[in-house]
């Protein structure tokens, strides 16, 4: 019997950001976990992935979207995350090329973008790094 798709674990994580956050924690071993799992490595073998590279690959996507869930989530509750996020605005703006040439040059660049696009260019990032990657020898 084929194993059943989960939906995408972003999504789930980012309308149940308690569920993001205990996942940091966690480590899952139950039958919907075992499913998430099977539907992504799944997925990166259709995607021509070696199964070396997948077997990580998987924790590292995993992770990734939990963590980025679980970091809105905070956002999302925390009455002062605006001010929090206005005043880094500010600062990067604030910046000089002769104390931060990098953040100068860039900083109109490093903030926008929803949490769901930054997520999916992570996840794409790390997709199309782990097939090239190689694991280092055991």
């Amino acid at each position: 019997m084929a194993p059943k798709r989960a939906g995408r674990p972003s999504q789930v994580l980012f309308q149940h950001p308690s569920l993001a956050h205990s996942a940091l924690l966690a480590r899952p071993s139950g039958p919907n976990y075992l499913a998430l799992v099977e539907a992504v490595l799944t997925l990166l073998h259709e995607g021509d992935v070696p199964d070396g590279q997948a077997a990580w690959g998987v924790d590292v996507l995993l992770q990734t979207a939990t963590a980025i869930a679980a970091e809105q989530a905070g956002r999302d509750q925390d009455a002062h995350a605006e001010d929090e996020h206005g005043a880094l605005a500010d600062a990067l703006r604030a910046t000089t090329p002769e104390s931060h040439p990098r953040i100068a040059a860039l900083g109109a660049d490093l903030l926008p973008g929803t949490p769901e696009q930054r997520l999916a260019w992570i996840l794409r990032t790390v997709i199309n790094g782990t097939p090239v990657t190689p694991r280092p020898e055991a």
